[in-house]
């Protein structure tokens, strides 16, 4: 009887690169989730003052977007429409996804609710959101009572 030596680490090696070339060969835009269309990148910076969230929104217009503040969460809503009738047409290939959105955003630092600003600009919305001082560690002292 032949005896055959396996390596665990290489055959978990060559697995986890046969699954990346699987992965790599979808749409960056493809879902495993059904129904689920587009879906905005974000990226979020601080600094001393601010919050600053920046939002990809390519060909939405500004109407179509819902932005909601609560418990430090920012909840960005919407929808992205197709520039065109698609029920008129026949695809032959179609990597751009469209429909309704909604991404909640849990903020990094506390903010402050009052100062909100909002800027749509070449299909980048823009919201910075004022930071609350962080409350300095107090020493205080208590008396026990009888």
């Amino acid at each position: 009887m032949p005896h055959f030596k396996i390596d665990p680490m290489k055959e978990l090696e060559t697995i986890s690169q046969r699954m990346k070339q699987f992965v790599d060969e979808f749409p960056e835009s493809f879902s495993f989730e059904i129904g689920k269309g587009f879906e905005p990148k974000i990226d979020i910076f601080t600094d001393a003052n601010s919050v600053h969230i920046y939002i990809e929104l390519p060909s939405v217009r500004k109407e179509d977007i819902k932005l909601l503040l609560k418990d430090n969460v920012l909840m960005v809503n919407g929808s992205r429409k197709p520039d065109f009738e698609p029920e008129k047409l026949t695809a032959h290939r179609s990597e751009r996804a469209f429909g309704e959105f909604s991404r909640r955003i849990a903020l990094p630092v506390e903010t402050d609710a009052n100062a909100i600003t909002a800027n749509l600009k070449d299909g980048v919305l823009l919201v910075t959101i004022g930071r609350i001082a962080a409350q300095k560690d107090q020493e205080i002292s208590i008396d026990i009572q009888n």
